[in-house]
């Protein structure tokens, strides 16, 4: 009897990402062959240098290389963590700026970052630029911000499609691509699911943006809003869980997308996820070969 097509499905989540690759590894070391793999923002990221190299132990050595080099420790960190990495993220981004500065900037701009340290990021992190060359399928997900789409990518140039990927508006300079304003995937699919479905009979789903809710005392507007999106984010997640055949969540409690801190400690909460829960997935596996 012939195995099934297994694909894998990243979530978003900034830092929160290094969680993916410890569910990467512990998958390798478990035997779970992985056929297909997709992701958005930070998910693209590691799904691409996953399907690259096939190697969740390179993955984890080459991040380790960049997090020491000049490109992160002298720029991404000297940001990120000097000024926005203990608030919720609406909070972190007021504590960068005060009231008046952001809206001096949102009266000339609708970003506070352009994306130029992301792409040297890339050219630390992914040896390779072609969907082509990859070792397995790939499949990138950016969301337009125009018609309310999802567009996938799985051709061309890798790194131009992560970085559409990784906008999170407001943040991050959107991307203007034939009058399409493409941003962050994870805005209208969290955890992509779905486009894994075409030559994937068993798909798993990784979410690492998983929220704990605690009291809002006094929140001001911007907390407010972020409250809600978290919600209507969560409750879209909770409905792509629905498509997947496992959904595997390692524990990102206490942990913002910038909490580069916690790198290591999120590492480990995506092996254990899986170390946890392993019986479990292989049992799953071994029950959708005879259905």
């Amino acid at each position: 009897m012939s195995r099934d097509r297994l694909g894998i499905a990243l979530g978003g989540g900034g830092v929160r990402g290094a969680a993916h690759v410890g569910v990467l590894q512990e998958l390798n070391r478990s035997g779970i062959k992985i056929d297909s793999i997709a992701g958005v923002s930070a998910g693209a990221i590691i799904a691409s240098m996953y399907a690259y190299s096939l190697d969740a132990k390179w993955i984890e050595m080459k991040f380790r290389e960049v997090w020491s080099s000049h490109i992160v420790s002298h720029k991404l960190k000297k940001y990120f963590v000097k000024n926005i990495s203990d608030k919720a993220f609406s909070s972190r981004i007021i504590s960068s700026f005060n009231h008046l500065s952001i809206l001096f900037i949102s009266i000339f701009k609708n970003y506070m970052f352009d994306s130029s340290y992301l792409v040297q990021l890339l050219e630390e992190l992914i040896p390779e630029s072609s969907f082509e060359k990859m070792r397995i399928p790939l499949k990138i997900i950016a969301t337009d911000l125009t018609t309310g789409s999802d567009l996938i990518y799985d051709t061309g140039n890798i790194k131009d499609a992560i970085v559409k990927s990784c906008a999170i508006p407001g943040v991050f300079k959107v991307i203007n691509d034939n009058d399409s304003l493409l941003a962050d995937g994870g805005v209208g699919m969290p955890i992509p699911i779905e486009p894994l479905r075409d030559g994937c009979n068993f798909v798993i789903g990784v979410d690492i943006g998983v929220y704990q809710f605690t009291k809002l005392k006094n929140p001001n507007i911007s907390e407010l809003k972020t409250r809600a999106n978290i919600i209507t984010s969560n409750r879209l997640k909770k409905s792509l869980h629905q498509k997947a055949n496992y959904i595997i969540s390692p524990n990102t409690m206490g942990c913002h997308w910038s909490s580069f801190e916690k790198a290591e400690e999120l590492f480990q909460s995506g092996k254990v996820a899986v170390s946890e829960n392993i019986q479990s997935l292989k049992e799953k596996i071994d029950i959708s070969k005879i259905n």
